[in-house]
């Protein structure tokens, strides 16, 4: 479902609500007043309605709006925060089983010094991976390529 932004939606509104105001009140000012001094104060009182229910209603649009965004932000936020809690999860289950696989390497002898020199890298480049998404409050996405997919 499309959505109209908003500042087409408030300008249409607004737009509307001001031709119907001029119309229908101009045309009850003059069913109802004949006198020319009159007619001139009701029109400056009627100007200042104006402005004051129009600005009311925009003001209820724009916060409306507003309101839905934050609602909208919070929403992000959360879920952010439980991806970054998955993805925290899944790095630490990672790094656990390459511990254990480590320790299987180890009790077989002769033990290869490249792959176990190989392993306890992998590790450490995880535990830091993890450090740098654990520390992190918000990033960009090319922040997060560049702490997983170093150049």
């Amino acid at each position: 479902m499309s959505r109209i932004p908003i500042h087409y939606k408030v300008t249409l509104f607004y737009a509307l609500f001001g031709v119907l105001w001029i119309f229908v009140s101009d045309r009850v000012l003059e069913f109802l007043v004949s006198d020319a001094q009159l007619m001139g104060i009701i029109q400056t009182f009627k100007g200042w309605i104006y402005v004051v229910l129009t600005s009311a209603m925009l003001f209820v649009i724009i916060r409306m709006d507003h309101l839905a965004i934050e609602k909208k932000e919070r929403e992000k936020a959360q879920l952010y925060q439980a991806t970054m809690s998955a993805v925290h999860h899944i790095l630490h289950n990672f790094l656990n089983k390459m511990m254990l696989y480590r320790l299987g390497v180890e009790e077989q002898q002769p033990v290869n010094p490249e792959l176990q020199a190989l392993y306890e890298r992998v590790i450490e480049e995880t535990q830091h991976e993890i450090y740098l998404l654990q520390t992190a409050k918000q990033f960009t996405a090319e922040e997060v390529r560049a702490t997983v997919q170093p150049k």
